[in-house]
C-alpha cells in the first residue's frame, strides 16, 4: 500500500494474467497507493532516518504519523507517545511538559465525546478555516518576522504549527492545530489534505505556495508525565473526490486498522453529531471497546429522530435500547470519510430503516415470499430473475404465482440432487472411487448407474 505500490507490479501483472502493459499497471497501483495514503493519513514510507524541527507555538504535542517507536536519537528533549492500536508506531510527540499530573481522568470514550464537541465549537467560530490561519499570522507574528517565518516554513524538515485550540478538561488535554507548508514540485506527499492560503483573489493574480494541512486533533490524558497514551484525529471540512468504482468497504478494514481516524463536518453538523462521529471513529479504529455505554447514548443524542423512529416502530423499551439496535448496524465498515458529513447522515438514516425492516421481518415472517418458499432473502432475490422481468428498474410479478413456481423449481433441484446422491452411492458400491463416480455421472444418466461397473472389474467377470 502507499509508496510500496511500485513493488507490487509483478504480483499485480500475474493476477491480471496475459501480458498487461506494465506502465499502465504501475500508474494504476500508484493511483491506488495515493488514495490509500489520503484515506489513512499516512505515507507508508520504507524505514528511513530524517531530521525534523518542530515549532509548536505553545502546544505540548505535535503529530508525526510515521514515527517508529525507539528511533529518536538519545538526548532529544521530546517523548514518543506510542499509538495504542499500533504500539510499534508513534503518531504523537510530546515536545513540552504538561502541568502536574492529575490523579484521575475521564474514560477514553467520554474524552472522545468531549473532543467532538470541542471540534464542533471550533468549527462554528470559524477557527478551522484558512482565513483564521492567516489572521493568526497577522496577529501573533510581527511584520518584520513574517519573512523569517516563511523561510523556515520553506524548509521541508520544518514543522511549523498554528495553534487553534488548547485546553484541559476532565483530566485530559485537548488541542487542535494546523501545520504550515510551502508547496513546491519537491513537496513530499504525506497523505494529508492541503489548503492553499493565498489564492489569486488575495494576491492580485498570483497563487502563493503557502498552504496549511488539514486540522489535527490530539487528545491525551494528563495522569502521567510524559503522556503514555494519545488519540489523533484528522478533521475534514469538505467532501473529497475519489474514484467511484472503488467502494469504501474494500478499504475500510485496512484504514481502520492502520490509518488515522478522520472526522468529517460541514456547516449544518450539530455538536452531538460531530461528537458521536468522534466516538464511533474511536471504536472503529480500536481505541475503545464495543461495550462502552457512551456508544449507545452518543447515537441517541446525535440522531434523536432516527432513534425515536426505531423505538416507536420496534416497541423498544427506551431510547437507549433503540440506539443499541442502531449501533449493531453501525459496527462495520463505518463511514466513508471522502463522501463528507451529509453522506454520514444518510448512512445513519439508511441503517435506521434497515433496523425497522429487520424487526418487521422477524415479527411477521409469513408476510415475506422467501419465508414461504423456504429460502433466505438473499437467495430469493438471486432466483427472482428466473421468474420475473424488470420494468423500469423494478420486478413486476404476481406474488402467489412466483412463490408457486419457485417452490416447484427448488423441488425439482432437490429431487435431482437426491437422485444424483443415490446414483453416487450405487456407483461406490459397485467399486467406483469418488472421482471416477463423479466423472461417470457427467457422461451418463443417473438411472443407468444400476448396470454400471468399473472397467477392470467388468473385464475380470468376462
Amino acid at each position: 500500500m502507499g509508496h510500496w505500490s511500485e513493488s507490487l507490479i509483478d504480483e499485480a501483472a500475474q493476477l491480471i494474467g496475459g501480458s498487461p502493459d506494465r506502465e499502465l499497471v504501475k500508474d494504476a497501483l500508484a493511483q491506488a497507493g495515493r488514495e490509500i495514503d489520503l484515506l489513512s493519513g499516512r505515507s507508508f514510507h520504507p524505514l528511513r532516518r530524517t531530521t525534523s524541527v518542530f515549532e509548536p507555538n505553545g502546544l505540548p504535542f505535535v503529530d508525526v504519523p510515521d514515527l517508529q517507536v525507539g528511533s529518536i536519537e538519545p538526548g532529544a528533549r521530546v517523548w514518543e507517545v506510542p499509538d495504542p492500536v499500533n504500539p510499534q508506531m508513534a503518531t504523537v510527540l510530546q515536545v513540552s511538559a504538561l502541568a502536574d499530573p492529575v490523579p484521575k481522568a475521564a474514560s477514553i470514550a467520554d474524552a472522545l465525546w468531549i473532543a467532538g464537541q470541542l471540534v464542533a465549537g471550533t468549527s462554528q467560530t470559524g477557527r478551522l478555516s484558512g482565513d483564521y490561519v492567516l489572521g493568526w499570522l497577522g496577529t501573533f507574528v510581527d511584520p518584520e518576522q513574517r519573512k523569517e517565518v516563511f523561510r523556515r516554513v520553506m524548509d521541508p524538515a520544518a514543522h511549523f504549527y498554528v495553534p487553534i485550540l488548547g485546553l484541559a478538561a476532565e483530566g485530559w488535554w485537548f488541542q487542535i492545530s494546523r501545520r504550515l507548508i510551502w508547496v513546491t514540485n519537491e513537496t513530499e506527499d504525506e497523505g494529508r489534505l492541503i489548503e492553499l492560503l493565498l489564492d489569486e483573489a488575495k494576491t492580485g493574480g498570483e497563487t502563493s505556495p503557502l498552504a496549511a494541512l488539514e486540522p489535527i486533533l490530539i487528545a491525551a490524558p494528563m495522569t502521567r508525565q510524559p503522556a503514555d497514551w494519545a488519540f489523533t484525529a484528522r478533521i475534514w471540512t469538505e467532501q473529497v473526490h475519489r474514484p467511484a468504482d472503488r467502494p469504501w468497504s474494500r478499504f475500510a478494514k485496512a484504514i481502520h486498522g492502520h490509518g488515522i481516524p478522520t472526522t468529517t463536518i460541514d456547516p449544518i453538523s450539530t455538536p452531538y453529531e460531530i461528537a458521536c462521529q468522534m466516538v464511533l471513529k474511536g471504536y472503529w479504529h480500536g481505541y475503545i471497546k464495543g461495550d462502552e455505554p457512551v456508544l449507545a447514548s452518543a447515537i441517541a443524542m446525535a440522531y434523536p429522530r432516527q432513534v425515536a423512529h426505531i423505538q416507536r416502530l420496534t416497541h423498544a423499551p427506551d431510547r437507549t435500547s433503540a440506539a443499541a439496535t442502531l449501533l449493531e448496524q453501525l459496527i462495520r465498515p463505518g463511514f466513508d470519510p471522502a463522501r463528507g458529513a451529509e453522506a454520514t447522515r444518510r448512512y445513519v438514516r439508511r441503517k435506521a430503516s434497515i433496523v425497522v425492516m429487520q424487526y418487521r421481518k422477524g415479527e411477521a415472517p409469513e408476510r415475506y415470499p422467501w419465508t414461504q418458499v423456504g429460502v433466505s432473502e438473499r437467495r430469493y432475490y438471486k432466483l427472482l430473475p428466473l421468474f420475473a422481468q424488470k420494468v423500469n428498474g423494478r420486478y413486476e410479478y404476481e406474488h402467489d404465482d412466483v412463490v408457486t413456481r419457485m417452490k416447484a423449481h427448488l423441488n425439482r433441484i432437490d429431487d435431482a440432487r437426491a437422485v444424483r446422491a443415490a446414483a453416487l452411492d450405487v456407483l461406490r458400491s459397485h467399486g467406483f472411487n469418488d472421482e471416477a463416480a463423479r466423472k461417470w455421472l457427467q457422461r451418463h444418466r443417473p438411472e443407468q448407474a444400476v448396470d454400471a461397473w468399473p472397467r477392470r472389474q467388468r473385464s475380470q467377470e468376462v
